[in-house]
């Protein structure tokens, strides 16, 4: 990864500012989540590392996906980088969202 492109990713991930009932929208299976609670957990190499567990509710299409997303825990710099990519919709209780 080039030092320009990971300085944009860099930039971008500090807009994305999740909290408690922000909700997401899955765009590949067209679930839709509830941000429920973040908690820290040590790893060995990163050190601090903060999880979000998510209540998935009804998706969008139900007659075309029938199950659930498999993870109700979501890594936060994962799903914000799913977010920056358009993995995910995000919309937070305060009103912000991120658009390209």
């Amino acid at each position: 990864m080039s030092y320009s492109y990971k300085k944009l990713l860099q930039e971008r991930l500090k807009y994305v500012i999740l909290k408690v009932g922000d909700i997401i929208v899955d765009n590949v299976g067209g679930h839709i989540g509830i941000l429920t609670n973040r908690t820290r957990h040590i790893d060995m190499v990163e050190d601090d590392v903060f999880v979000w567990r998510v209540k998935w509710i009804n998706n969008v299409v139900k007659e075309l996906y029938d199950v659930s997303p498999a993870s109700t825990i979501l890594e936060e710099e994962n799903l914000k980088l799913s977010i920056i990519a358009g993995t995910y919709d995000w919309h937070s209780i305060t009103g912000e969202t991120f658009e390209l």
